[in-house]
């Protein structure tokens, strides 16, 4: 009889230690996720701010050639005229 419960005892001790090892498993899991939650939420941050520099970077493309047609423009009606 003793036997058994000494078995019994045994088996919960595994038990437990595997219930302890399951726990600290998914403290670990939640900590991975919300890391990962944050570094998606800053990707997409920095996709927002990439977006809004690749538009202003077209816009002033657009306005340098402008000014340099214009430049050209004023230069060569400075000699047409001269």
């Amino acid at each position: 009889m003793e036997d058994r419960l000494s078995r019994l005892e045994q088996k919960i001790d595994t038990l437990q230690e595997a219930v302890i090892s399951l726990a600290r498993v998914e403290e670990r899991l939640i900590t991975v996720f919300n890391r990962q939650s944050t570094i998606e939420t800053r990707m997409v941050a920095i996709e927002n701010k990439m977006d809004g520099l690749s538009e202003s970077m077209a816009r002033s493309q657009t306005v340098e050639r402008l000014i340099w047609i214009l430049i050209a423009a004023g230069i060569g009606a400075v000699f047409r005229y001269m």
